[in-house]
């Protein structure tokens, strides 16, 4: 897609990239691993794929979910979050942080200060 110089059609192979990934989301944990890493990975270079607050959601964990997966949604999150979805994020990870999974509490509260120091506004929150 770097090579594409027309901006519509990189716009339009983003909006058909995501689907496929989501879908991937209802797979076992260790299909939904490496969507998860993948999906970061895409994110990191082209954040536009995803409607940040459509596809959050999706990325919610799931009490059964393994702590390795548990980790990479929240990764996830992290990225998306923006001053739109932000009190949602937040009241998604209130809930982590009040489980008894210690190594995901840390690393819930971890990304509630990750998500202040990336949205300056919604820092008070």
């Amino acid at each position: 897609m770097d090579f594409i110089e027309d901006n519509d059609k990189t716009r339009s192979i983003c909006r058909k990239l995501a689907p496929p990934l989501v879908s991937l989301m209802s797979s076992n944990p260790e299909i939904q691993y490496i969507a998860i890493k993948n999906i970061n990975l895409i994110l990191q270079k082209r954040s536009e794929i995803f409607r940040k607050g459509e596809e959050m959601k999706v990325f919610f964990c799931n009490f059964n979910d393994p702590l390795y997966v548990k980790l990479e949604k929240l990764e996830i999150m992290i990225r998306l979050v923006d001053l739109k979805t932000v009190d949602q994020f937040l009241h998604e990870t209130k809930e982590y942080a009040q489980g008894l999974d210690v190594p995901f509490v840390r690393k819930a509260v971890s990304a509630i200060g990750r998500c202040a120091i990336k949205l300056d506004k919604a820092a008070d929150k």
